[in-house]
């Protein structure tokens, strides 16, 4: 019989605790260096409302975090080292993936960048910046760059 993974409960801003496996938990930066500064290793919790092994994520909500999830989940499952060349390529297509799959809007798109940025996950971070640089990339002028992501210049702010 195989010894079940241990978990950390992550509380997002907006109130929600995940149960994270921890080698999924470890991919974030973050989590990585809160275990090993705060907890040194998790004890077992004594209920509902023991925080001890709660971590909390006050800059996340929810819904962000369950992209990361699925981010960290993916890029878990990939079993053979790519070449860089080929992570690069994974990375991104797997980020179109999640953004497809969640319906995501640019709003969701940023905010799942400055969660990569936040929680110190790299990949995501760049898979992230390199699809608004593509999109960015597509437009033919600048003034179609401001349509797209509805950017104001100061010649169009209402008085």
């Amino acid at each position: 019989m195989s010894q079940p993974s241990q978990a950390l409960q992550i509380r997002t801003s907006d109130g929600i605790v995940f149960d994270v496996c921890l080698e999924v938990a470890q991919q974030m930066g973050l989590t990585h260096s809160w275990l090993q500064s705060e907890r040194g290793d998790l004890k077992c919790s004594d209920g509902p409302d023991d925080d001890a092994n709660v971590m909390p994520l006050n800059r996340v909500r929810s819904d962000i975090f369950k992209l990361v999830l699925d981010w960290c989940q993916a890029v878990q499952t990939v079993d053979t080292p790519l070449e860089h060349k080929e992570m690069l390529q994974h990375q991104r297509s797997l980020f179109q993936r999640i953004l497809t799959e969640s319906n995501a809007t640019d709003s969701t798109i940023f905010e799942l960048i400055i969660a990569a940025d936040y929680l110190n996950i790299d990949g995501l971070l760049q898979a992230g910046t390199q699809h608004v640089a593509d999109v960015i990339n597509g437009c033919d002028s600048v003034e179609a760059i401001r349509e797209r992501f509805h950017i104001m210049y100061e010649g169009e702010i209402d008085e």
